[in-house]
């Protein structure tokens, strides 16, 4: 244990002429850093620790009270095509969008959990009479049943009431989930019976596959009677429609053939036959005046077209050439006068004469061919203009007729149409699957899925060392004793002189049974005074155990007492507490023999005289004290008591029970401030152990009087706002408060609260076998 590094130096602050301000000791700052934490998480180890033993038992506790569930699984994919199969019309569109559509998978998963899914279940597995599937009764039904005027039945029977609440217990079992965003959902079935749960989870998805084929079927029976009426509907329509077109062609005398009339079919032919006689009058008219001009211009007829095809010309023609060459040859033979030549010539002449016969022939031909395609092509024109004008007369009727036949085509067609339609879904009816499928049937499970033993007692775990946590911070921060050198220091302005150790009960045990056998050579009569093995365990520690850390404690309160005194003679200090059972007796007894073991002339005076703590511990038969010798009634040295060892001084104070006013008032009067002028004079140190500050005012008219004040604060028990009030008492002399004393303290403990103020640096000088710290059992 250290004590603390103060300093009060004579020469540059005398603390008896210092004048200091008293100011009201504020709240004390706690500023909480990582180390800090962490040391408060140490020291509230035990709420910690038993928040999450009382979690972690009670999570066993319900973990061997809960009844195990078994969960069975059942897998569907939503796969629309696969409905497709039953579709018998090539042209119908595929469903694009329900897959990827999130709206209609989470809609099929809704679907799954609905009442006439979860109806037909019931039914099929007969879970109205499971008693697991039962309605359990709620923690407020009372509540609900007594404020509930009537039951609310809305004039439904007790079955299906019954049935109701069992599907309403089906839900709970159930769990139906999409994975991610994929096409999968799983149908999760809890139940107490492993095979119950299979049953339920494979009995949902067959119900939900029903459910979507009836579904269907009812939507097609729904159309198929719509299209029936419908179609007696357009029936009706193309009936009229037909009859109307007929009646008004009658009407107009417009007779058709394949779709059209009479007129219009002529027209059409005889502007054909126009177009073609017109083409046959350009080819005749273009034979002739080729043929005619060959003839005027006495040209070779063989370039003609009639000419190459007739055998006639080609005959001819050869004769011609026969000729000519028979000319040339008798020509330069027997020379141009001569008589073959002659006739040959004359035949060549004559095969000339025909060949040009003949392309007359043809030119006439020629020529009437072209006159006959004339007159064709006019008698043509002539019947077109004809017809042309009856059908321009007939004109606005066939405008008419034709309204009439699109309307019939357009009755005709829908009707068509809708009747192709009433034929597909009626085959329809009779074929129809789910747009889903079982991608895996929930087998029975082999394990309970609730409760989950491991996840339920770590969450315990994690909750209650969470918990505890956040209980740890509470509870320190609402705690209010002084714990530490430090605060102490923040509360009173003061430093912090020691921090007397607690001793352990069993060296207090060792210590009161050595006593007891000191008991036997006692006598009353010879000395008032108890002998050192008879007092207190306590009251002579620091120096019977000079090597104690309690021995320790007392020597930095009595070096402190010393520095402050600047070495002048008759100093009076006060021991005083903030409450009773502090400590502060057995401080101020083992201050008083520190002082004076150390050669100090130092005397020990009882101030409490309402409760003399120190005269009961040291001297329980005295008969004089401080009373007697302040009212004169005895003398000092009639009244004081020494101790043989150290030569320590004790005036003592006998309880007087039968004057409780004069002693109330008794250390306010001149005596009791004459009489500790007195020990002034005689003594190097007055101690004076006084009365506690807050609940009587003695100590404070004994403050006025004293020199230096140590308050003892007993360690994790006095409450920061005690000793803050016991400060406000001493406001007055306040600059007299030397410092404080922190008592009891377990220093095992305080290395919690303030580590370099604990036992542990003290660890390597504790000698001459002494206890290392002094510990509780």
């Amino acid at each position: 244990m250290l004590q603390p590094a103060f300093d009060y130096d004579p020469r540059k602050l005398p603390v008896v002429e210092a004048q200091q301000v008293y100011a009201p000791h504020a709240e004390a700052t706690r500023t909480v850093d990582l180390r800090e934490m962490v040391r408060i998480l140490r020291r509230r180890r035990w709420i910690i620790l038993g928040t999450i033993g009382v979690l972690v038992g009670a999570a066993a506790v319900y973990l061997m009270a809960a009844t195990p569930l078994y969960m069975a699984t059942a897998t569907v994919l939503i796969d629309p095509h696969r409905s497709q199969v039953a579709n018998t019309s090539d042209t119908a569109p595929a469903p694009s969008n329900f897959g990827t559509d999130d709206a209609m998978i989470e809609s099929q998963v809704l679907l799954i959990q609905s009442v006439a899914v979860l109806s037909r279940v019931v039914d099929t597995l007969n879970l109205v009479n499971d008693p697991e599937c039962a309605p359990r009764p709620g923690l407020f039904d009372p509540i609900r049943n007594l404020l509930r005027s009537e039951p609310a039945t809305n004039g439904r029977s007790p079955e299906e009431i019954a049935k109701a609440n069992t599907i309403d217990a089906l839900k709970q079992k159930l769990k139906v989930t999409r994975e991610g965003t994929t096409f999968v959902i799983d149908i999760d079935a809890s139940a107490e019976n492993p095979e119950r749960a299979a049953q339920i989870a494979n009995t949902v998805a067959d119900s939900y596959f029903y459910e979507q084929v009836q579904s269907r079927y009812n939507t097609n029976k729904i159309a198929a009677s719509w299209l029936n009426k419908q179609l007696d509907e357009l029936k009706a329509r193309v009936l009229a429609s037909d009859k109307a077109v007929a009646e008004f062609r009658a009407s107009n005398d417009l007779v058709t053939t394949q779709g059209q009339t009479v007129n219009d079919q002529q027209l059409f032919d005889l502007n054909n036959k126009l177009i073609e006689a017109h083409v046959q009058t350009a080819e005749a008219k273009a034979k002739f005046e080729q043929v005619e001009a060959i003839a005027k211009n006495k040209g070779d007829p063989g370039t003609l077209d009639q000419a190459l095809a007739s055998d006639v010309i080609k005959q001819l023609r050869s004769q011609y050439a026969e000729i000519a060459k028979n000319v040339a040859d008798v020509s330069s033979k027997y020379g141009p006068q001569h008589p073959l030549v002659v006739n040959a010539k004359a035949q060549l002449r004559e095969a000339q004469r025909l060949i040009d016969q003949e392309v007359g022939r043809i030119l006439e031909n020629t020529r009437e061919t072209y006159r006959v395609a004339q007159s064709r092509e006019q008698a043509l024109k002539n019947s077109l203009g004809q017809l042309q004008s009856t059908s321009n007369n007939s004109s606005q009727a066939q405008v008419r007729l034709r309204e009439l036949q699109r309307e019939a085509d357009a009755n005709r067609t829908l009707y068509e149409s809708f009747l192709a339609r009433y034929k597909q879904t009626t085959a329809q009816e009779s074929l129809e699957l789910p747009d889903s499928r079982v991608v895996a049937r929930a087998d029975v499970p082999i394990r309970p899925s609730f409760p989950k033993k491991g996840l339920i007692l770590a969450l315990a775990f994690m909750l209650g060392a969470g918990l505890g946590v956040v209980l740890a911070f509470i509870a320190d921060f609402l705690d209010r004793r002084v714990k530490s050198p430090r605060q102490a220091e923040d509360i009173t302005g003061r430093p912090n002189l020691a921090a007397v150790p607690l001793v352990g009960t069993r060296e207090l045990a060792r210590r009161a049974h050595r006593g007891r056998q000191a008991l036997d050579d006692y006598d009353p009569e010879k000395s008032p005074m108890l002998p050192p093995l008879m007092q207190p365990p306590l009251m002579r520690y620091a120096v019977e155990e000079p090597t104690s850390l309690f021995a320790e404690a007392v020597r930095a309160v009595r070096l402190a007492v010393q520095r402050t005194g600047g070495g002048r003679h008759g100093n009076l200090v006060m021991v005083s507490s903030s409450v009773d059972g502090e400590g502060k007796t057995t401080l101020a007894a083992n201050l008083a023999l520190s002082l004076a073991a150390v050669g100090m002339r130092t005397i020990i005076v009882d101030g409490d005289l309402r409760n003399p703590e120190l005269s009961r511990s040291l001297c329980p038969k005295a008969k004089v004290g401080v009373v007697e010798v302040a009212s004169r009634k005895a003398s000092l040295e009639q009244a004081v008591l020494f101790d043989q060892a150290t030569g320590l001084a004790l005036l003592p104070a006998p309880p007087r029970r039968r004057e409780t006013a004069f002693i109330n008032e008794f250390v306010f009067s001149g005596s009791m401030r004459s009489l500790l002028g007195h020990l002034r004079t005689q003594f190097d140190v007055v101690v004076v152990d006084s009365p506690p500050l807050v609940p009587l005012v003695d100590s404070r008219a004994l403050a006025e009087q004293a020199d230096r004040i140590v308050l003892a604060i007993r360690w994790d028990a006095t409450p920061q706002e005690v000793v803050a009030q016991a400060l406000d008492t001493l406001a007055p002399v306040y600059e007299r408060v030397i410092g404080t004393v922190l008592t009891r303290v377990d220093l095992r403990r305080l290395r919690f609260y303030d580590y370099y103020r604990s036992s542990s640096y003290m660890e390597p000088y504790s000698y001459l076998g002494q206890p290392r710290v002094e510990l509780t059992p």
